[in-house]
């Protein structure tokens, strides 16, 4: 190959990564709260390494259901919700995977609600170099966004970063609306078993293996939610920590101790917690984790300042509700 066709594929090559840096960027979702999980990984990737006890991981449930600042606030202890909507456990493994090449929790705390979110196998999705492929280029992973783009966006695009933030703390979002679950009782007692499907349990042992690995303390809970739980699933779950030999906790079996109002507890009619639901599970999550899980108290920690700072804040938008 002489010089001149060695330029011309170095300057094609180039023009191909730009035009896929370009339309990722339009591909991106444009509300990325709900997309989540570049947000979420983002947020506790800019927290110090090495000072994070604690990690929530799942769906939205894990999302709604644990305020680290409430368990903070009480027991001082440094997590972080990385709860994202619709998140499958093969995004919460690689995830995981990058997390703790800057983070040393001793604790991870894994809602059960994405037992059940399948996917599909496509072509080499599963492996290092796709995740590579789409950290580096969204257009990847969100392609099919083209159904969604339209011309009016490229004048809008600014707006992207002109958003009034969304009042997160620590990665729980802080809401407040309130629409009652009216239904009844929902878990109720059968030996019948809703299985996990095969490919949220391949990842499951995945991440059981990486926790071992690494030498944290994997718990499996399931957050108060008659829209998304029954007690098959509790069956099928409570089998899985048994197996693998980890602590399970299922609060829709708790909701009398927890003191659950569901008039008052859910933003979505029994679907998720709201934040006085929220504040319930990390009451109890905080006092479990004192007794069981040796996390150390930092509150009197310089290193630590920034928690009391933002707890400042938390406290003055809680107190206004």
């Amino acid at each position: 190959m002489n010089i001149n066709h060695r330029t011309r594929a170095l300057l094609f090559l180039t023009g191909l990564l730009l035009l896929l840096f370009l339309v990722s960027c339009l591909m991106l979702p444009y509300n990325s709260i709900e997309d989540g999980l570049y947000k979420k990984a983002n947020g506790i990737l800019k927290e110090p390494d090495h000072t994070i006890d604690y990690i929530v991981i799942g769906d939205s449930e894990a999302s709604a259901s644990i305020s680290p600042m409430e368990i903070w606030n009480d027991y001082g202890y440094a997590g972080y919700n990385c709860g994202v909507p619709a998140q499958r456990l093969q995004d919460t493994y690689y995830l995981l995977e990058r997390l703790l090449k800057k983070q040393s929790p001793k604790v991870i705390l894994l809602e059960t609600n994405a037992f059940y979110r399948n996917f599909k196998y496509v072509n080499a999705l599963e492996n290092t170099v796709d995740e590579t492929a789409k950290e580096l280029f969204p257009v990847y992973k969100y392609h099919n966004n083209w159904k969604y783009f339209h011309l009016y966006m490229l004048n809008n695009l600014h707006k992207k970063s002109d958003q009034a933030p969304v009042t997160v703390y620590k990665g729980f979002p802080y809401n407040t609306a309130v629409k009652p679950y009216k239904g009844g009782p929902y878990a109720k007692e059968t030996d019948q078993v809703f299985p996990i499907g095969g490919q949220p349990m391949e990842y499951m042992d995945k991440i059981v293996e990486l926790c071992r690995e690494q030498g944290i303390e994997l718990i499996l809970y399931s957050s108060p939610s008659p829209k998304c739980w029954t007690y098959k699933k509790h069956n099928a779950a409570l089998a899985f920590a048994k197996e693998k030999q980890l602590t399970y906790i299922d609060f829709n079996l708790m909701t009398g101790e927890l003191g659950i109002d569901w008039t008052k507890d859910t933003r979505d009619e029994g679907d998720h917690l709201n934040y006085y639901g929220g504040k319930k599970v990390s009451d109890y999550m905080g006092a479990y984790l004192s007794k069981k899980s040796g996390l150390t108290d930092h509150r009197t920690e310089t290193d630590y300042s920034a928690w009391n700072e933002e707890l400042k804040s938390y406290k003055a938008l809680t107190k206004i509700h």
